[in-house]
């Protein structure tokens, strides 16, 4: 199982996935599991955690594994 921490603008909480590789297969598990935030994790607002770590290119290849955390994590911007 991979722990999914939900930021509060999608509800807050956590989802516990089962079998899926890579960042890329647990977001649609995710949307999946929560259809009501299936659309806005569709945006590009998001970034995600794994085990604390920051997945800064490619993060939708980036594999996972059982006992992991991912964060999904709102993008902040500034200037």
């Amino acid at each position: 199982m991979i722990e999914v921490r939900l930021p509060t603008m999608l509800g807050g909480g956590s989802l516990s996935i089962p079998d899926v590789r890579t960042i890329g297969e647990l977001a649609r598990a995710v949307q999946a599991a929560r259809p009501d935030i299936a659309s806005r994790l569709d945006d590009t607002i998001f970034n995600f955690a794994v085990n604390d770590e920051m997945l800064l290119h490619d993060a939708l290849a980036q594999p996972v594994k059982d006992g992991d955390v991912v964060e999904i994590v709102p993008a902040i911007s500034g200037g």
